[in-house]
Formats: structure tokens, sequence, C-alpha cells
């Protein structure tokens, strides 16, 4: 019985699983209404196969590209602005964290069609820039699992997995966009070759100004130093390119050869307030600093499947070289007498520095589904990943034009067992085990078992209990970095005898449907110990800090939502979090949390060829830690997307419509974007 399901799930699944562990879209011919099931309804990331969301135990989501221009989203950041449980504040002057059910951003893993990426990997660097790096227009779905995933992804999926899928090749034809805001103004494109012999082609383009946010600052330090100014955060060009090509074998075997090429360059500048020192010694005078990254990445993959299988063999490789450099034009001719104190604050406010860095990820996989029998799928796999970094932040220097690389690499391999048992038609349980080995830290096994019983045919009972890890990153291991940080001198050091952070996860919930309502409540539980963090001091003006294992932190929730069809075009949600994340060590709040967010949802879709869609939404947060402090805020926000003839559409946007401003939080007031696009 469990085996036909399973086949037919499989086949239906097929538009959005070429490959079951990436997710992105096959020719596969399946019917109207089989695509608008599978849109909301089939998740690939919570088991690496096509499964019914209903059926899987995990904590999942699905957010997919009628969403996303519903939501009139100019970038991915605003395109999870509904996504349940996840934390996507702004991190200082750029950035944003991406917390996942109060686990730190560095427990995120993040996917682009199932693949890692090169990037940033210090403890409040990682994910910071990622999303924002993401042609939106490029996403076919986002797929959300929250809670532990390292049974199967390994390292850094301890708090949960964002995989975002990018649009396949597809039918012949193409569209032309521009979106204009508060933030950016994005030129976009896509061009569908269609099939052609055995090969489809696709190239998405996007051309992104970013402008800056202006902040006013005046602090005054405890030396007596004053900060005086405007800051100006990142802003400037982005250009996101992604070409994607399938040969279609046209054998029995359903199978295909991909191919991705992605190159992405960005051209940033920031601007930063004055400082003048106790002494009235302006340290920094119209200080700026400019940003060049590049990040280049390939990828080859073979599925396919017999009566029995489905296949996927991979390997995929990419690179981010970041090239930043700072010009400031403080004036210490005052010490000109004093050679010996020029020299010295020369050095601590360099007029020109420099940082260089350079990150690789290679990995190889594999992976298999065998259907056996009527209860059973068994899915295995494995991977060879190895991770390079180079960069001066690495090398030891001192602040300045001449700084010296060092380089550092981790090589893991992996491999992953994973059942999905029908033991009787009302539950399925879901046993899987990952056994990684790093050459820097050792070997760490990572299990997890998952069940779904259905009580009847509307209401189910899930519940999961796992164990995870986060590998300590190069960085964490081996940074020397040497940097003036505002009016402070800054030296942090790794640690290479850091070990892995590990977390032991549990949770219990239930979901259904009745009539015209649907509703979940889950409670979870997040034990995680080894945390990783940064240990030292400040001392006139110069902070000395390296990586140790300090901390342990509980983490306990509750997820609550509820939502009814009002009509076939009118749906309303509530969804409601509440989180306890302490510092197990102080019995403290954990900062840049908020205690209680709840959002409400107003949706309209007429469901027209030539149809209008929108969103009002609320979100209120209460209780949000920061910097010791707690505030509670709310936002009210409206989006639309209307359809018009030619394959013609606007769409847009206004966030926090009542215009609030929180400098702490880097809360800065409303935010518009309009659009439009044509498609042929």
């Amino acid at each position: 019985m469990y085996h036909q399901m399973k086949k037919k799930a499989a086949l239906t699944a097929a538009v959005i699983a070429a490959c079951n562990w990436s997710g992105y879209a096959s020719a596969a011919p399946v019917s109207a209404s089989e695509q608008n099931v599978q849109a909301k309804d089939v998740v690939v990331t919570a088991t690496k196969t096509s499964e019914e969301i209903k059926q899987v135990p995990q904590a999942v989501e699905v957010i997919t590209s009628d969403d996303i221009r519903r939501l009139g989203a100019s970038d991915v950041l605003s395109a999870l602005s509904l996504a349940n449980n996840i934390n996507l504040s702004r991190a200082g002057m750029t950035g944003n964290s991406v917390q996942i059910r109060g686990m730190s951003t560095n427990h995120t893993l993040i996917l682009i069609d199932g693949r890692r990426q090169a990037g940033e990997d210090a403890s409040n660097t990682t994910n910071v820039y990622t999303l924002q790096r993401l042609n939106v227009n490029d996403i076919d779905r986002i797929e959300i699992v929250r809670g532990p995933s390292s049974s199967l992804y390994g390292s850094d999926a301890m708090g949960g997995v964002i995989n975002v899928i990018t649009k396949a090749p597809g039918k012949q034809g193409g569209k032309l966009g521009v979106v204009t805001g508060t933030r950016n103004t994005d030129t976009y494109f896509r061009f569908d070759t269609g099939k052609e012999n055995r090969w489809s082609f696709s190239l998405d383009g996007s051309l992104d100004k970013i402008r800056p946010i202006n902040r006013f600052v005046h602090e005054v330090s405890g030396s007596g130093a004053v900060t005086d100014g405007y800051n100006r955060s990142m802003f400037g060009m982005r250009r996101d390119f992604h070409l994607a090509s399938v040969y279609d074998f046209e054998n029995k075997n359903d199978n295909k050869l991909r191919f991705d090429i992605d190159y992405k360059n960005e051209d940033l500048r920031s601007d930063f307030a004055d400082t003048i020192s106790a002494s009235h010694t302006a340290t920094s005078k119209d200080k700026r600093e400019f940003y060049h990254n590049d990040f280049h990445g390939y990828s080859v993959e073979y599925t396919g499947r017999t009566a029995n299988n489905d296949y996927m063999f991979r390997t995929y490789y990419n690179k981010l070289k970041k090239d930043s450099h700072i010009i400031n034009d403080r004036d210490f001719s005052k010490y000109n007498r004093m050679p010996f104190v020029k020299t010295m604050m020369e050095s601590i406010y360099p007029a020109y520095d420099m940082d260089q860095a350079e990150y690789k990820t290679w990995v190889a996989e594999g992976k298999d589904t065998m259907y056996l029998g009527d209860n059973h799928n068994l899915t295995f796999g494995g991977e060879y990943k190895a991770v390079e970094y180079t960069g001066t932040r690495l090398g030891g220097s001192v602040s300045g034009a001449n700084k010296t690389q060092s380089g550092h690499d981790v090589r893991t391999e992996s491999a992953f067992v994973e059942d999905l048992w029908q033991v009787t038609p009302k539950l399925l349980l879901n046993p899987s085990v990952r056994y990684e080995h790093s050459d820097q830290f050792g070997s760490e096994t990572t299990p997890h078992l998952g069940l779904t019983y259905n009580m009847n045919n509307n209401w189910r009972f899930k519940a999961n209990y796992g164990r995870g890890y986060k590998a300590p990153t190069i960085s964490e291991l081996y940074l020397r970095m040497n940097r003036a940080m505002g009016v402070a001198e800054v030296h942090v050091y790794g640690n290479p005898d850091l070990k892995p952070e590990k977390s032991r996860s549990f949770d219990f919930g239930i979901e259904g449907e009745q009539n015209n309502w649907f509703g979940k409540l889950t409670y979870f539980n997040n034990k995680v110990t080894n945390l990783i963090d940064s240990e030292g001091s400040t001392v006139n003006g110069v902070s000395n800090y390296r990586y140790v294992n300090v901390n342990k932190a509980q983490i306990n929730g509750i997820e609550a939502e509820v939502g009814k069809y009002l009509t076939p075009n009118w749906t309303v949600k509530v969804n409601h979090n509440w989180l306890d994340a302490k510092d197990k060590g102080s019995d403290q709040r954990l900062g840049n949390r908020a205690r209680n967010t709840t959002t409400f949802q107003l949706i309209y879709d007429d469901k027209k060829p030539l149809g209008f869609s929108a969103v009002l939404w609320d979100q209120f947060a209460s209780d949000y830690r920061y910097d010791g402090e707690d505030y509670t805020y709310n936002t009210l926000n409206f989006s639309f997307n209307k359809k018009l003839k030619d394959g013609f559409s606007i769409y847009g946007g206004v966030e926090n419509i009542f215009d609030k401003n929180i400098d702490d939080l880097y809360i800065d007031g409303r935010i518009w974007r309009i659009g439009a696009e044509w498609q042929w």
C-alpha cells in the first residue's frame, strides 16, 4: 500500500524534484491540479525525498513563487516576512541574522538547490549576508525545516535548514521586470530556450542598486571619545547571473544531466561618522570603506529513477572572494613633534587599511532512495566536503596596506541512512542517522527519530527527537585578526582546541483541518552545550578576545497557528510564537530575541487569469531583548500583485506603514516598493 502511494507521490512531485535532494523542477508532465497540490503540499528538504507536508514529522513550511509575488518582495528577506518562527533582525549596520526557533544565526544551514555555499564563517557573520546576495526573481520555492537536521545534513543544521530552490529551465519564453523602493532599485530578466533536441537552457539575471540607509550616531565612549554624525550602511551595486541547462536522455529511467553556473558581483560602500578623541584629535574623519566581492559557482548533477530506486550523483564548487579597503582622512599633524605618539596613532587609526578573504567549498555527493516492499522507503548516501579559507584575518598582520595572508582547510567525509516506515495505516516512523568525520576535530554521529500518527482523516500528532552539532569553523579555529574598529583596537584569536557545539532537541504537536479551519500547536525544547563564544576584555581602548567553549543554552518555545478560509478568495491566519531562551551559565535571557511574536494575516486572491491578490499583516513583538533591555513594538504591512493583459503585472508593498523607528533594533521606519513585470 505505502509502496504504491509513495511511487505515485514521487511521480506527481516530479515537477518539483528532478533530483530529490536538491528539489528543483524537471520537465515531467503533470496536470494543473497536481501542480497546485505540489506547490504547497510537497516538501523535499525534510527527508531528502518528495513527501507530503502532512505526512513528514518535521515542522516544515513552503513559500512558493506565488507567495513571493503576492508579498511584493524585492529581495529574499521580504519574501521571508511571513515565515513562521524565523527572526531576520538586522545584525548591526549591515546584514541580517537568521534565527530559527531562537537558535543562533550560525546554527541555520542555508542551501541553494540543496548545495552548500561558500561564505563568511565567524559566529557573528555566518549567514548574515547570504540571503541578501540572492536574486529573489530566480526562486521557484523556499523550503524551511525548523528543528535539528544534522542527521541528514551534518554540521550547521543544528537549528534548521532553509533550502532556496531556483527555477529550472522550462518552456520557451522570458521575463523582464523592474522594482524600486526605499532600499533598492532592481532590474531583472529571465530567458528560457525551451527544449531543443534534448537540451534546455535558462538564464536569470539581476542588476540591483542598493540605496544607503542613513543613521545618526552620537556616542561617548568610556575614554571620552565622541562619535557624532551619520553612518551610511552598505550601498552600491549587486549583480547576479544564473545559467542552468538540462540534458534529457529521454530513456525509461528518466535520466537527466544538469549543469549550473552562478556568478555574483558586488561593488559596495559604507560611510562612517566622525570620531573625536578625548584629546580633541579626529581619529576618524570622512572614513569610508569600499567592498568588491565576487562569487563563482559550478555544479554538475546526474539523476534518474527505476521501478524501485531514485538516485542522484552530484559535484559542485563555489568560491567567494572578498576585497575591502578603508580610507580615513584623519589628521595627526598636531603630533609632529612627538614621533612616537604619532606613529602609535597612525598604527591604530591608519589612513588606509585593507582586508582580503577567499572562501572555497567543494562537495561530491550521492544518494539513492530504495522502495522496499509496501512499508519502507530507505534513503542512503554520502558526501565528501572540502572547505578552504585564505585571508588577511588569518595572517596576524596589523592594520595597513600590506597585510600577510594565511590559509587553512577542513575536510569531512560523511554517510547517512534514513527510513520512512509505515508501521500501520495510521503510524509513520522516520528514523535517520548520520556519521561524519572531520580531519580537524574527529567524528560525530547524529541520530533523529520522528513520527506522525494520524488520529483520523483530519488530525495528526507529530513528534521528533534529534541530536545536532555545529563544527568549529576555520575562523573560530585559526583567526588572528588585528583591526581598528571605531575608536577601539580589536584583536581576536582562534582556538585550535575548540570542540563542536552539540544539541539535544525534541518537539511534539498536533495539527489538523476541520471544515474551513486549520491549525497547529507545537512545543519544542532545545538544549545546547559547548557553545562557542569569544572571551576577553578591553583595557585602554584595546580589546583582546579568544574563541572558547563556554556556554550552555536552554531554548524552549511554543508555535501556534490558527486560520480559516472565509471564502474561496479570503483567508485569515494568526501565528503566535513564545520563546524562552536562556544562557544557562548566567541564567540570563539570550539577546536579539523576542519572548512573544504574533502575526495577524489577511490574504485575498481572486484567482482570476487577470486577477488581484493582496496581503495585510500586522507583526507584534513583545520583550525583544537587546543589550540588556526589552522592547515591545508592532508593524502594520501591506502588499499586492495585479495581473494585467499580455503578460504584464504590477506589484508592490509598504512595510511599517505607521513609520515606527527604534534605532537600537535597526527598525528604520516606513519601507515601500513598487514593481512592474512582463512575461511572455
